[in-house]
């Protein structure tokens, strides 16, 4: 973890998660290997969260779900989940991993620096807790993972070092 910022009722760390991207028709076949593979079940409404100790699974769109592993797993792991997955022919896992950066950001004020950097509504009333929106964050093609007392963002790893310059603007303005 790299704390990119911490203060005035925010932290902001960049942390290394794993993803994985998975496509199917989230039906009782697709259900079946989710769940015996990192017991959850998937989320049936767009945008919606479920999670674990292990992971966070959020369904992204009509035929696309997010796997972020909150515990580090090794390559050999996570190649040994994708394959589990990709045996049910309706399943297409892919490691998104090595393509995005992800920042943890917390606090109290957490909402006030973010809302400098994005229109999207943070209000729980409009985001609420275990849910997940795709959206632009300092112009940037964003998910933002609501959890219980952070979120999580990640963006697309070419555009790391300006995302971390516009955190840290937002904080020293």
């Amino acid at each position: 973890m790299t704390i990119i910022a911490s203060g005035k009722g925010v932290e902001i760390v960049q942390t290394e998660l794993q993803q994985i991207l998975l496509r199917g028709k989230g039906d009782g076949g697709f259900t079946e290997t989710v769940n015996k593979e990192i017991s959850l079940l998937p989320p049936s409404d767009n945008l919606r969260t479920v999670s674990n100790d292990k992971f966070l699974f959020a369904k992204q769109s009509f035929d696309q779900w997010s796997l972020l592993c909150l515990v580090e797993e090794s390559n050999e792991e996570i190649l040994k989940l994708i394959s589990a997955m990709n045996t049910n022919e309706e399943i297409l896992a892919s490691d998104y991993s090595q393509g995005q950066v992800y920042f943890e950001i917390s606090g109290d004020n957490r909402n006030h620096y973010l809302s400098k950097l994005t229109h999207f509504d943070l209000r729980p009333k409009k985001f609420p807790i275990s849910t997940m929106a795709q959206t632009l964050i300092a112009r940037i093609d964003c998910c933002i993972y609501h959890l219980q007392d952070k979120y999580i963002v990640t963006c697309n790893s070419s555009f790391e070092n300006y995302f971390k310059d516009r955190l840290q603007d937002a904080i020293d303005l």
